[in-house]
């Protein structure tokens, strides 16, 4: 009577040793970093010096300052326009990898995956080249007659981030959601069919939900990575689009820098992506279950 009781505890201990070195991984480069940032979102900076102390000011001044509301704002909306972009194509692709090219999946994982072999940075002035004003995109468009001159507002503009970060995060996207399907049987799609049902109430109430955990990766992926980067918006995005994270990065480095100042804006901006992120995933399990 009394074995199952210690066998359980024996299997509690044995999964909490095996958690130890992730939990430890977590805790060293995660945890303690992020509580050290904490720390100093609070404290003051005078000239080159930082001061210990316990103050509201910065926070104070992120939500009272005009510049940093608009910055705010033109980092959700550029991360939310490009989630919108890279999500749904994402899911199609993974969708058409999954059950209409199934022979030929891998094969096609493989070529996006391409991309991820050639450096950040490369891949960024590669998308640089396309949209410039001499680039290929605009000497192509100049080529078949479609325009007269170079669209200006492909290249320092905010489209010219969003469509960068579209490519770069696109293939992050597709491996979670392309594992997931790899989940789904496609007898659950036929049966539905069978029974009548659409393609879009199978979709909504089959194959999203089925695929949701690798969903919300691909929402993590697309929308944090896009609102924490400042690499981009520097490279092809010039000074009217600048997003928060280029003034975060300015706080770290430079004359004139302020890391208490950046530490608070970094949490801030963690606080809003994360509510962000919990409100589309809530949204998108409130649609499957409608």
């Amino acid at each position: 009577m009394s074995s199952a009781p210690i066998a359980s505890s024996a299997s509690g201990k044995e999964r909490l040793l095996a958690m130890l070195p992730a939990g430890g991984f977590y805790a060293v480069f995660f945890v303690v970093p992020m509580l050290c940032l904490l720390v100093l979102s609070f404290w003051r900076a005078k000239g080159f010096e930082l001061i210990p102390d316990f103050t509201l000011d910065n926070y104070r001044k992120i939500f009272t300052s005009p510049l940093y509301r608009v910055l705010m704002l033109r980092t959700i909306g550029v991360a939310f326009v490009t989630t919108l972009i890279v999500v749904p194509v994402a899911f199609t692709l993974s969708y058409m990898m999954r059950f209409v090219f199934a022979r030929r999946g891998q094969l096609i994982l493989q070529i996006v995956l391409l991309s991820l072999f050639s450096g950040y940075l490369v891949r960024i002035y590669a998308w640089r080249t396309i949209l410039g004003k001499q680039g290929l995109l605009n000497s192509t468009l100049q080529w078949l007659g479609l325009v007269d001159q170079p669209l200006e507002f492909l290249i320092y503009s905010n489209i010219a981030v969003v469509i960068t970060l579209s490519g770069l995060l696109l293939p992050l996207a597709v491996l979670p959601l392309y594992s997931a399907m790899l989940n789904v049987s496609r007898d659950y799609l036929e049966a539905s069919r069978d029974l009548g049902a659409s393609w879009v109430y199978t979709l909504r109430t089959v194959l999203v939900p089925m695929a949701l955990p690798g969903l919300r990766t691909a929402f993590a992926f697309a929308f944090l990575l896009s609102a924490g980067d400042f690499v981009t918006p520097a490279l092809v995005g010039g000074s009217q689009s600048m997003l928060i994270g280029n003034i975060i990065a300015d706080q770290f480095r430079g004359i004139g820098s302020n890391w208490p100042l950046g530490a608070a804006m970094a949490f801030v901006v963690v606080a809003i992506m994360l509510f962000a992120y919990l409100a589309a995933v809530n949204i998108i399990r409130w649609v499957t279950r409608w």
